[in-house]
């Protein structure tokens, strides 16, 4: 391999640059669902999504996840639980709470999740924090709340909860279980036909609901631009950022893979200024610096011991 490549994949592997493109695109994911909420009820758009992931997918990882299948049904109680958790449970939950809910509460309910990462670590694996990590989210959960804010503090006055903020919080829980639990899974699987495997079981137990959805009228209105809308989330937010995710944990630890989690508000800012024609202020520019700040900070720390991750 001549030097000039050998850069150039360092870059392309490094777990920082695929979970900052990770939560690109899973803003993008959380972007559309808010826009489209009134038009794509949220279990046909779960379904919808996932189904078009699988289909993505199923030619590059079918043949890794039937060769390794033996594996999966000797540990079917983690991949089931990451599976409900990763892909039922998660994204549906969000998009019930954004039908009820406003995107401040939702970003800031979300933002708790590096947190409650921390604290699964160590229930599950006593998994310690340092300082440093600490201070790291501090950090970049104020920029979190500048940019939600507006740079206005006095919006978080009137600040209460309702149903769509208890869902949110379920959808924390769900997110922390599945990224903690992913290092329960052995690390020597084919990470596409993981995928694969989770993808599918996960979407086997949304067809009931999508079922129930169809029988009583609640259907998506199919689009030009609901469906391209789909399309992405099927290839980008599923199939591309759940396997740059898992990589990131793999590589990082889940602790310091999900304080990635708080560029979602930046890059959902960018994309409402890029397709919503929203403009940029000067408290864009503060979180920003607090939110890389507190990122770089957390990645500092002692690096916790990863185990070799397979890539092909």
């Amino acid at each position: 391999m001549s030097p000039s490549v050998s850069p150039l994949r360092a870059f392309a592997t490094s777990p920082y640059v695929l979970l900052t493109l990770c939560f690109l695109f899973w803003s993008g994911n959380s972007v559309f669902a808010r826009g489209a909420a009134e038009v794509m009820p949220p279990m046909n758009l779960a379904f919808l999504r996932w189904g078009v992931g699988i289909v993505v997918l199923f030619p590059f990882a079918a043949p890794a996840l039937w060769r390794e299948r033996a594996i999966y049904r000797r540990h079917w109680k983690i991949f089931l639980l990451i599976a409900l958790t990763g892909v039922t449970g998660f994204n549906s939950l969000i998009y019930h709470a954004v039908q009820h809910t406003t995107a401040i509460h939702a970003t800031l309910i979300t933002a708790a999740v590096p947190a409650a990462s921390v604290i699964a670590s160590w229930l599950a694996y006593r998994e310690t924090i340092s300082w440093r990590t600490a201070l790291a989210m501090v950090v970049a959960f104020v920029g979190v709340v500048v940019v939600i804010s507006n740079g206005d503090f006095a919006v978080f006055a009137s600040f209460a909860f309702n149903v769509g903020d208890l869902i949110a919080v379920l959808a924390v829980i769900s997110w922390t279980v599945y990224s903690v639990g992913l290092r329960a899974m052995p690390r020597d699987v084919n990470p596409m036909g993981f995928l694969l495997g989770v993808m599918i079981l996960g979407w086997l137990f949304l067809v009931p609901f999508y079922v129930y959805d169809v029988a009583t009228g609640t259907r998506a209105a199919l689009t030009l631009g609901n469906v391209a809308g789909v399309v992405y989330l099927g290839v980008f937010a599923s199939v591309v950022a759940f396997a740059f995710f898992n990589y990131g944990v793999a590589r990082l630890g889940a602790n310091r893979a999900n304080v990635f989690n708080y560029l979602a508000p930046i890059f959902a800012g960018v994309l409402a200024v890029a397709f919503l024609g929203e403009t940029l202020e000067w408290f864009h520019g503060v979180s920003i610096v607090l939110i890389f700040g507190g990122i770089y900070l957390a990645q500092q720390g002692r690096r916790p011991a990863t185990q070799p991750v397979k890539t092909s």
